[in-house]
């Protein structure tokens, strides 16, 4: 599962689970794993989070147990069991966008980049996604910030390296984070919004 393995002791099965439906703290996990929000910690406080439980992969005797998460308004589904490696992989996407639908986590991916790149044509800004980003997202983005850093070949004005052009990958991985936002703001009712707790604000 492309999450965190949780560390357990030699009599207990072997356990994954997906970052972004993890409480603050789960199987360690960063308050904050952004490197920018990580520099002033103070200004931020404690990473909001809905999510009371993570969507977790464990080893059975017979194959794999997919355990749905829970959160203030998301009540798990019920456990399945998947007989294979194969099987699980096949069904990997789906129990990582879970409770959202595939399709709708594409279409809301999609349209954040169609905002994300209007709003860059034209010099507008636009609501930051690190502000409810967690893990695999924020990892990936400071890889890739890293990477704008170093010497690299350019071409026109846009940044290429082996791996494409580091911009639009960028933008990529801010859309399914966006996407992974609204999943976990539906999850935490009417008080959430993608930025947190709406009384945050207030």
């Amino acid at each position: 599962m492309a999450g965190r393995r949780v560390e357990v002791g030699d009599e207990e099965p072997l356990e994954w689970f997906w970052p972004p439906t993890a409480p603050v703290g789960y199987g360690g996990l960063p308050e904050w794993s952004d490197e920018l929000v990580q520099r002033r910690p103070q200004m931020y406080g404690r990473r909001p989070t809905p999510w009371t439980m993570p969507t977790r992969v464990t080893r059975s005797e017979t194959g794999w147990l997919v355990q749905y998460g829970t959160a203030v308004a998301q009540q798990a589904d019920p456990p399945v069991e998947h007989g294979s490696d194969a099987a699980l992989l096949a069904d990997l996407e789906r129990v990582e966008w879970w409770p959202m639908p595939v399709e709708e986590a594409r279409q809301i991916s999609m349209e954040r980049l169609w905002t994300t790149t209007q709003a860059a044509a034209h010099d507008q800004h636009v609501l930051g996604s690190w502000l409810a980003s967690t893990e695999p997202y924020d990892g990936r983005i400071n890889e890739l910030r890293e990477r704008l850093g170093k010497p690299r070949l350019t071409k026109s004005a846009v940044s290429w390296d082996s791996h494409g052009d580091t911009g639009a990958r960028m933008s990529l991985v801010d859309a399914e984070a966006w996407a992974s936002a609204v999943r976990t703001a539906r999850a935490g009712g009417e008080g959430w919004d993608v930025t947190g707790p709406k009384e945050r604000d207030a």
